[in-house]
């Protein structure tokens, strides 16, 4: 559960959907949100590769956002969770 504080002072809470658990990544689906913030560029390519080198996954989705403010679409969210094990999310993505 995330609980956010509002700047008066009273709490608001937002459930979140039940997380599941991986006994490895390995031979599983990912996917990668990343907002393609420009600091980044040289780093998240990077990550991929290794990720994928270690974990082999049968199958990779990517959500490569068009800005660094935005949140990913709650459409788009919910399309690429349903074809994927696990997700790999980019700070501010």
């Amino acid at each position: 559960m995330i609980e956010l504080i509002s700047p008066v002072g009273y709490p608001r809470v937002e459930e979140q959907a039940q997380r599941r658990r991986l006994d490895t990544a390995v031979g599983r689906r990912v996917g990668y949100i990343w907002n393609q913030y420009q600091a980044t560029r040289q780093f998240w390519p990077r990550l991929e590769r290794a990720l994928e080198d270690v974990a082999r996954p049968t199958a990779v989705e990517r959500a490569y956002k068009s800005n660094t403010w935005m949140p990913l679409e709650p459409a788009k969210f919910s399309a690429l969770a349903g074809t994927i094990d696990y997700l790999v999310v980019g700070v501010g993505a």
